[in-house]
């Protein structure tokens, strides 16, 4: 436990409530009105994360704050315009001074060049509510966050998870949940029962230390890395709460892959704050490399003055993409030129350290996949077997080509060994359905 919970001057008394929803027409109204029965909430803000049914109009017919994406950005995505729309209205309420907001009837000068009534504002209003942040499915059972308002707002707790009861009808994936948690302990040295639970309260001080949010489902891991990171005192606490339960079905196999995916690579960005130890306990320390000759441009002859006009040869670019890792050695490839759809982050470029650009882009561009990786992609698989990820890409079963997503959950399993394709399921699959198949390998792998 930190101290910092405890000895914050300020704790806030109010309490918005940020529901990240997709498709959830049938449930959000009851998760609404459930919600505002927490004692401390007076505000409930939907993110309807690019619905194609009536979750939006629903939402506002319960009186809800009703925010839309047009399209599915993610749910790290939803929470972070969640937040912002809970700082805009606040912003608004205190330009407006707030409910108790008074004015004076007597006009005497109270400050030099001035005369009229002043305002009175209530003070509470400048400290930001807290961040309840609860599953859109949960129905009627929403209210049972009350002990985790209750531990913000009244035990100085910065963060508190949901520790939920076992769900009925749930098809655990429990390699998802121990990467977590072993991930949290490593950076950390806390070891969380629930490292994959959504339902948190969250002070807005301790919110804003963790930005910004690792991408999708590695949201919950990176809050819990950052937030006992900076000091602050993280609590799980026991709630009767309960949501619908992923099945095993092709499309819970798949969710359960997606969120594997995504803690690793929420891992893989914070992995500069757990160094690497050596047999005896002790930090590693980076072995400077020697450079290569292509990495040393000489002088001109007789030249050791930089002002000097220097001699410069010009490498033409490689004509194909075959010719590149030919031509790497002549012209030094970068982290840019990788196939990714973004910058790195500069958490990312360090996490890859002293990485062989020129072999990792030839690896990339070798995996039988179409489009371009994410940038924190490219991070875990930098440290994975690509060779032996492109050979059993290649001999899958599958008609046509994979997806970077699929290369990234296949990759963290490749231990398991081919899948088993029951007799009953016709071959050539579909990329979707081989990577079911994987994803359920490794399920059983774990159960044994």
């Amino acid at each position: 436990m930190s101290t910092a919970g405890p000895l914050t001057a300020h704790r806030p008394e109010r309490v918005a409530v940020v529901i990240p929803a997709k498709n959830e027409a049938e449930r959000i109204e009851a998760t609404i009105e459930s919600a505002r029965r927490i004692a401390g909430v007076d505000l409930v803000v939907v993110i309807d994360d690019g619905s194609t049914d009536a979750t939006s109009a629903v939402a506002m017919g319960a009186d809800a704050l009703v925010v839309r994406h047009k399209t599915n950005r993610g749910k790290a995505a939803a929470m972070a315009t969640g937040a912002q729309m809970v700082a805009i209205r606040e912003d608004a309420e205190r330009a407006d001074g707030g409910a108790s907001f008074s004015e004076e009837l007597h006009a005497e000068p109270r400050s030099p060049g001035h005369t009229g009534p002043l305002p009175v504002i209530d003070a509470s209003h400048t400290v930001p509510r807290a961040l309840l942040f609860l599953d859109a499915d949960m129905g009627g059972s929403a209210e049972a966050a009350q002990p985790l308002v209750e531990a913000v707002l009244g035990e100085g707790v910065d963060m508190a998870i949901a520790l939920l009861p076992p769900q009925e009808g749930a098809a655990g994936m429990g390699i998802v949940v121990r990467t977590a948690r072993r991930g949290i302990h490593r950076a950390t040295g806390w070891e969380p029962n629930q490292p994959l639970s959504g339902t948190r309260c969250i002070t807005r001080e301790t919110w804003e230390a963790c930005l910004p949010l690792a991408p999708g489902w590695g949201v919950e891991t990176s809050l819990t890395i950052d937030a006992l990171s900076s000091g602050f005192w993280v609590k799980e606490i026991p709630a009767e709460l309960h949501h619908r339960a992923t099945g095993k079905d092709l499309r819970g196999q798949l969710h359960r892959a997606a969120q594997l995916r995504d803690v690793v690579r929420a891992l893989a960005r914070k992995r500069h704050l757990a160094p690497d130890l050596d047999e005896d306990g002790q930090e590693e320390a980076e072995v400077p490399q020697p450079l290569e000759p292509a990495d040393v441009a000489p002088l001109p002859t007789g030249s050791a003055d930089h002002d000097e006009e220097k001699t410069w040869t010009v490498v033409p670019e490689p004509a194909s993409e075959a010719e590149r890792a030919e031509h790497a050695v002549a012209r030094r490839l970068t982290l840019a030129d990788l196939p990714v759809n973004g910058e790195f982050s500069d958490d990312e470029t360090r996490a890859l350290g002293d990485v062989d650009a020129a072999e990792l882009d030839a690896l990339l561009r070798e995996l039988p996949v179409d489009g371009d990786f994410a940038p924190d992609d490219v991070v875990y698989l930098a440290e994975t077997d690509l060779e032996t990820l492109a050979a059993r890409l290649r001999s899958a079963p599958v008609e046509g080509r994979f997806t970077p997503e699929h290369a990234v959950i296949i990759a963290s399993h490749l231990d398991i060994g081919e899948p088993t394709i029951p007799e009953s399921v016709p071959t050539p699959l579909s990329p979707d359905e081989y990577t079911s198949l994987v994803v359920h390998a490794a399920v059983d792998a774990e159960n044994r």
